[in-house]
């Protein structure tokens, strides 16, 4: 699914859990592209291939796998970060996350970190062509982050909220109250598109201003705040 000018969504179809992944094509010198979350190499219950099928529907797209630069992961819960370790491999891309979540990845998944992802701007390419904006969002995980594109006012959320719920706070270094002060942070900010890091019970891409803020006042109308 095409977001906004090279941006794409690709919305996890499979019956086993996996997230959604997102890309921002050409964002570096010579055409590299941006992954965020690239999810499970092989999904754990029923054996689902995730990133062959990431790279079947980039090509569907007209994007080549191999063109892959960077990786950034929103945490790392094996469902976001586990194929990432492959796409540097393979790809000779750079993996970007917290610093927070650098223990777990590295300890736990057997992941290299090139890069950390420190609140503020990240400028992508050497004319700065892409600038986010990266968001220390803890609650879901110590490290979470969300990606935000003022240029076209879209957040990429991870597991911060999703249609009409928000991520579980009861895996390890998870905090309700830490989620909570998240979302109302993030939630002040100029939004037209929510990209979430799953499709639970919706494709998890919720477009249009008015809709979006809907979905975070339903939110912040439950027992989280």
């Amino acid at each position: 699914m095409k977001v906004a000018e090279n941006l794409h969504a690709y919305v996890w179809p499979g019956r086993d859990n996996n997230c959604n992944s997102y890309l921002f094509a050409g964002a570096f010198d010579g055409g590299r592209h941006l992954v965020v979350d690239p999810g499970h190499l092989v999904t754990p219950s029923l054996g689902e291939p995730g990133l062959e099928r990431l790279y079947t529907e980039m090509r569907g797209d007209g994007i080549d796998p191999n063109g892959i630069g960077m990786v950034i992961l929103t945490h790392c819960h094996p469902d976001h970060c586990e194929s990432a370790g492959t796409i540097r491999q393979d790809r000779r891309a750079l993996v970007v996350l917290h610093e927070a979540e650098s223990a777990f990845y590295t300890d736990r998944m057997g992941g290299k970190v090139d890069l950390f992802a420190d609140e503020g701007d990240l400028l992508l390419g050497r004319d700065g062509r892409l600038r986010l904006e990266i968001f220390h969002s803890p609650g879901h995980s110590p490290g979470h982050i969300a990606l935000y594109w003022p240029e076209r006012k879209v957040l990429i959320a991870g597991d911060l909220i999703f249609y009409g719920g928000t991520g579980r706070t009861d895996l390890p270094g998870g905090s309700a109250r830490q989620l909570a002060e998240s979302i109302e942070r993030l939630s002040r900010l100029d939004i037209e598109t929510v990209l979430c890091g799953h499709p639970y019970g919706h494709p998890g891409v919720i477009q249009g201003k008015e809709a979006v803020a809907d979905n975070f006042a339903a939110i912040k109308s439950g027992t989280l705040f």
